[in-house]
Parts: C-alpha cells; structure tokens; sequence
C-alpha cells in the first residue's frame, strides 16, 4: 500500500457525493448505505472520507492557528489511509449507531471519540459480518403471481393503509396476509401507487416499497 495521504486510485473506491475509501472499506460502507435506504429509504452520506496527505496539512494548520477542528498530524490520520469517515449529519450517525457494527463501523472502536461525525472502519472491533467482495442483496422487484415474506410485508403495509380488506370467511374473502402477490393485492399496490403519485403499474419496486415503509413500518 502505499503512504498515508498517498494512496492511489487503485487503493480506493467512490462512497458517492465525490467521496472515496480504501477499496475494503468502501465496498463495506456502499453496503450499510445500501440497507439503509432499504430500511428507510435514506442513504448515509459523509462530509469528508479519504483525504490527501496536503489537505491533512491545511487541517492541522487550521486546527494549530486555532482556526478548524481537531485534526491528526499529517501522515498519522485515518481519514489518509482512506477508514475514516466524517458523517453529514446527527441522522447519519443514528443509522450507522443502527447497523453499521455488521459493516465494520462502529463508533464504539473508533478513534477521536469527541467528534459524533468520526468514525473508523474497523470490523476486527466490530465483530462485522459482512464480507467486503459479496454482493448486498438489495430488495427483489415484486410482481403478481410472487410468494415470500417481502411479499408478506407489503401486504401488511397495505393493509395498515386501508388498501386490503381482512380476510372473512363468512363471505369467502380470502386473508389479506398470505404472502402470495395475488389480485387484490395488486390492486391495492397500484391505489397506493396513484395516492402517492408513483406510476400505477402495480409492481412493488425500490421507490414504492420505500413509500410504504415511511408511511406504514
């Protein structure tokens, strides 16, 4: 590898907003990101990640004049070995405090634990269980004619919302959760869709099961 604040584009790997890690830590973060929006259809975004060993020397200037925040001396910062990250805001931080033990971020095994926006990538700490290299399952696409539990979720939240009718075997309506994607439970996926202007084509995609979580979970 090569020195801190030096690594090479080889070594590192976008987190998105422009922001880079070290390729294992990366892969690890762009997962937790990943759930999150899956759970509450948010990603966690950072201010700062890898830095050049220059910009560790404007911080710690910063931080010597008095000027900027507590800063590591240049060449000895995490954030230049590319396992820091600084997060954008106190929501950020709720969701890694949340899951990001499994990815390796804990603020509990980082370092300067003053700052809530700091925390280092360390799964030998954490325990995590992710393994950097394996692909996140994301959310399958549901359409009519599925079985499963993601299918069984849905209809729990559309029964919430009043888009399913309960089961009532006095007039042979069938149990509204079944986890089966049958008819009425498209039907009740596309008035959704059109109550919260999606497109009403009945298919439980990335943006409508977001919509129904952050109305019904």
């Amino acid at each position: 590898m090569s020195a801190n604040g030096r690594l090479t584009t080889a070594e590192l790997s976008p987190i998105g907003d422009g922001y880079y890690l070290a390729r294992q830590a990366a892969s690890a973060f762009n997962a937790m990101s990943a759930e999150s929006r899956r759970r509450w259809g948010r990603s966690i975004t950072v201010v700062s990640a890898y830095r050049t060993y220059d910009k560790q020397v404007q911080l710690w200037n910063l931080y010597r004049s008095g000027r900027g925040n507590l800063a590591a001396y240049p060449g000895s910062s995490n954030h230049g070995w590319g396992l820091a990250i600084d997060l954008s805001s106190q929501w950020c931080r709720w969701a890694v405090d949340q899951i990001g033990r499994t990815y390796g971020f804990s603020k509990a095994c980082s370092d300067a634990q003053s700052e809530w926006w700091h925390i280092k990538y360390n799964p030998s700490c954490t325990g995590a269980s992710f393994h950097p290299g394996s692909a996140p399952a994301g959310p399958r696409v549901l359409r009519q004619g599925m079985k499963g539990k993601d299918v069984e979720e849905v209809q729990i939240y559309l029964l919430r919302g009043g888009y399913l009718r309960k089961g009532d075997p006095t007039h042979k309506i069938p149990p509204a959760i079944d986890g089966t994607f049958g008819p009425a439970t498209k039907i009740g996926v596309q008035n959704f869709q059109r109550k919260v202007g999606l497109k009403a084509d009945g298919v439980v995609g990335p943006a409508t099961i977001s919509a129904l979580r952050n109305r019904y979970r």
